[in-house]
């Protein structure tokens, strides 16, 4: 079934909250780059903010896999959007007031970049509650057309905001985003939630060496001893690493490149999210098994589509080859998240999903500012040329690494 996830009472309403929650975050993020662009006039700082928004990756994700497995998703849930309500409040009242610099919005970077963290492995096990075993992969793929389709709208939404009254109203907009999806965690009802099953999949028992207990260091050893989820979760984490959301990149490809305004912007980020959510609607609608062979063939296709963007002779052009690569790369990431599911041990789900996120934002906050630098020394198109080639070295690394498991 398309939407079988849906039928769910719990998921319907959580996914209503997420949805608004996503249009809220593309809107701030817009906002952010803009607003640090207009007040440096600096890539490189541009990138550091960006850093700091992945920072906490490093520091929190593994806990809050831990968390996962743990504590009460719901409850936990609402906390770490409180975070987010008044985080996003503070900025844009700041904004607003004219009392903002560089220092409160890497602040408030680093907050919204917190409540992000908290939230991914909580939120990835509670699909798992809140639906089941069966339709965790659909909900798994709705839960990205939910990303994207937050990406389509709020990044359009956020560029005619700030062409017309500056970037203040984004953050707002964020703020009540994350109330919103408060009041949905509050519509939920426990009584409907399913029991997770203790049980080891097929895939987990034959490439996992040896078991492990309750805390993060066991879950540490489990995802470094799994070999297909590790190689899955490096490529992509790589790969965004160099950019493959071109969140750096589309806003001085826009402003600098090819002199457009703030609403140009937000339409590049929504082609991307357009092609995002075709690929998001196809792959809800298949049942085949996730495998490694299906991720890299993704990974593959992006890395051509990557390379072309860097050759792109108009933004009419460039905005096309974005939502190819959004098309691609969002089959990269969607079968990445559900193979996390298929590879993984349902004890070790949740420390899985911490730790993929440790790596993943990790990678992005040292790779963003050398983007800016790349950017700031030679050009945009210098920037995505380095990501593509970039990607394509850790493709061919990742079809050895599958090669040599196999033959093992």
């Amino acid at each position: 079934m398309f939407f079988s996830a849906l039928k769910h009472r719990n998921y319907k309403i959580y996914f209503f909250g997420t949805g608004i929650s996503s249009i809220g975050n593309w809107a701030n993020r817009i906002a952010q780059d803009w607003l640090v662009l207009e007040l440096t006039g600096s890539a490189k700082a541009l990138g550091v903010i960006v850093a700091c928004q992945f920072a906490p990756g490093l520091l929190f994700s593994a806990y809050a896999g831990s968390l996962a497995d743990r504590f009460d998703h719901r409850k936990t849930l609402m906390m770490i959007n409180a975070l987010g309500v008044f985080s996003s409040l503070g900025l844009g009242l700041l904004v607003l007031t004219d009392h903002i610099n560089f220092l409160i919005i890497a602040i408030s970077a680093f907050l919204i970049g917190t409540t992000i963290t908290l939230d991914g492995p909580i939120r990835q096990t509670y699909y798992l509650v809140l639906v089941g075993d069966k339709d965790l992969r659909n909900a798994l793929s709705l839960n990205s057309l939910n990303v994207n389709l937050g990406r389509l709208i709020g990044p359009a939404i956020s560029g005619l905001l700030i062409d017309q009254f500056g970037t203040g109203p984004s953050f707002l907009i964020n703020s009540f985003s994350y109330a919103v999806t408060i009041t949905t965690l509050i519509a939920i009802r426990p009584s409907l939630y399913f029991k997770q099953v203790k049980e080891v999949s097929t895939t987990s028992k034959s490439n996992v060496v040896g078991k492990g207990g309750v805390g993060i260091a066991e879950g540490f050893r489990y995802f470094f001893s799994n070999r297909y989820l590790l190689t899955s979760v490096m490529v992509v984490s790589l790969f965004a690493m160099w950019g493959q959301d071109f969140q750096i990149t589309s806003i001085l490809m826009a402003k600098e490149t090819f002199a457009r305004s703030a609403s140009s912007f937000g339409f590049l980020g929504s082609s991307f999210a357009a092609g995002a959510i075709l690929g998001s609607l196809v792959l809800a609608r298949k049942t085949n098994p996730v495998t490694i062979h299906r991720i890299l063939l993704n990974a593959g296709f992006m890395t051509a589509s990557w390379f072309l963007a860097a050759f792109a002779p108009t933004f009419f052009w460039f905005a096309i080859i974005l939502f190819i690569c959004g098309y691609f790369a969002i089959g990269m990431n969607t079968l990445t998240n559900a193979g996390i599911r298929t590879f993984t041990s349902i004890e070790f789900y949740g420390r899985s999903w911490g730790i993929y996120i440790l790596i993943f934002q990790t990678l992005i906050a040292i790779g963003a500012p050398i983007l800016g630098a790349i950017s700031d020394a030679y050009s945009p198109r210098h920037s995505i040329f380095i990501g593509a080639f970039f990607a394509l070295l850790t493709l061919v690394w990742a079809v050895k690494k599958v090669e040599i498991t196999n033959k093992n």
